[in-house]
This record gives C-alpha cells, structure tokens and sequence, in this order.
C-alpha cells in the first residue's frame, strides 16, 4: 500500500486517540493533527473519567460491549505497562450506587471490568438513601497526563 496522508481535526482526547489509532493499525501512514489548542490548552485537561459505558438506545447492545472491550482492554494493557504512570491510567475499584434499581442488575459490560459483583446489604447498609449497588475494578484516566503521552506517539 503507498504511504497514505490523514489529517484528523482537534488535538482534545478524542482527535489524538483516532490520530494514535490510525498511526498504530496503519503504520504505512502519515498521521497529521491539526487543532486550535494542544494540550494543556484542551477541555479535555481539566476532566478525569472512570470507564464506565451507558447504554445507547439505536445501537446494538453487542456492538456497544465489542467497542467497550476493545476500549477497556487497549487501556488495560497500558495500565499494566511500564508507561502506566505517565499515561495517567491506572485501576479504580468502587461502587455504583442507586436510588432505584436499574433495569438490568448485570449490565451489557459487567463481565468486561473486572470482578463485577452485586453489593451486600452489609455494603449496601452504608448507604442509607440508596437501594441497590454494584461493585467492580476499572480504569481510570486523568486526561492532563494522558494527553501529552498520547501527543509524544
């Protein structure tokens, strides 16, 4: 294949994640990102985020857990690397609490994060205002170090 020229619009979490993704799948091509602002100019610095997908409704709920396994392992595997601490991903474990029972106690993704589990009533009993919780291991990402390790590939 002759070397291909892509240019990808906003240096933000998501212009560099498809910029890395096409630079890693396609190394044959050239990967161009142009954008306003770079980090730590970005909405992005300011945000930190725990892997957590919600459902959408329109789009298959097979195709919703291939995209999050894909994301939780790809970001699983830089966790467990060497470059974890530069990259600003690491492990969260918690609980996700609710008012009211979810309308799926096991959600599409819960055998994606690690040990996904219903809470106890003895954890639940922590949480007076609350009904119904689960508890599981995933990934965090603090956004101002993530991205300029991704920029640096």
């Amino acid at each position: 294949m002759q070397n291909m020229r892509v240019a990808v619009i906003g240096g933000g979490l998501v212009g560099l994640s498809t910029a890395l993704y096409i630079t890693e799948s396609l190394p044959q091509c050239t990967v161009t990102v142009i954008s306003e602002e770079f980090s730590p100019n970005t909405t992005g610095d300011v945000a930190a985020g725990s892997l957590i997908p919600h459902a959408y409704p329109g789009t298959p709920l097979h195709q919703q857990k291939d995209w999050f396994k894909e994301t939780f392992d790809y970001l699983f595997k830089i966790a467990n690397s060497s470059e974890a601490a530069e990259a600003g991903v690491s492990f969260i474990s918690g609980w996700q609490v609710f008012k009211m029972p979810p309308k799926d106690a096991f959600p599409f993704w819960g055998n994606v994060v690690l040990g996904f589990r219903l809470m106890t009533e003895a954890e639940l009993a922590k949480f007076p205002s609350y009904t119904f919780g689960q508890a599981f291991t995933t990934l965090k990402c603090q956004s101002s170090l993530y991205l300029p390790w991704m920029e640096k590939r």
